[in-house]
This record gives C-alpha cells, structure tokens and sequence, in this order.
C-alpha cells in the first residue's frame, strides 16, 4: 500500500473509516516522546557500532550480581541443614 508520509513521522496509516491518523495526531505530547525515544535507540545502536567493547563493564557487573546471589542461596542452604541438623540432635 502507497500510504502518504506524515512530514515530521515516518508513515501515516488509514483507519478503519479511511481517514488518515497517526500516533502523533492523538497528543502532541505522545508524539514528541516517541520521537525522543526513537532517537535515544538510534544513538544507542550507533555507539554499540563504533563501541562493540562498551557494554562489557555492564555484563561484568550483571555476571558478578548473579553470582553473589547464588552464593548467597547456597549459603542459606546450608545454614538451614546445618540449623535443622543441629535441632535434631538429642542431649539427653
């Protein structure tokens, strides 16, 4: 389909009725969010491009996170056996 271009969004599609709406026609406000947001991913792609390396300090930093909390998990396993254990055990 030949949908006529909105000038300031990429596309502007017909409705039900045919008359022609898009995102932006509903608020203003919505509009210009979107476009913010738009332009935040196409930067956002464009560093990852010229910067391949530039989230690995991230991935670093997630990896440690997920690490601490298994550890943390295994640590209270083991405090519970060893609590629970020592429950058991008759003194007299």
């Amino acid at each position: 389909m030949n949908w006529p271009r909105h000038p300031r969004f990429r596309s502007v599609r017909p409705d039900a009725a045919g008359r022609h709406v898009s995102w932006a026609g509903i608020d203003p406000r919505i509009g210009v969010v979107l476009v913010w947001i738009s332009a935040r991913l196409v930067e956002g792609r464009r560093r990852m491009r010229e910067e391949p390396d530039a989230g690995y300090s991230t991935e670093t930093v997630l990896v440690t996170a997920l690490l601490v909390v298994a550890a943390l998990v295994v640590i209270a396993i083991i405090v519970v056996k060893i609590t629970d254990k020592a429950n058991s055990i008759n003194l007299g």
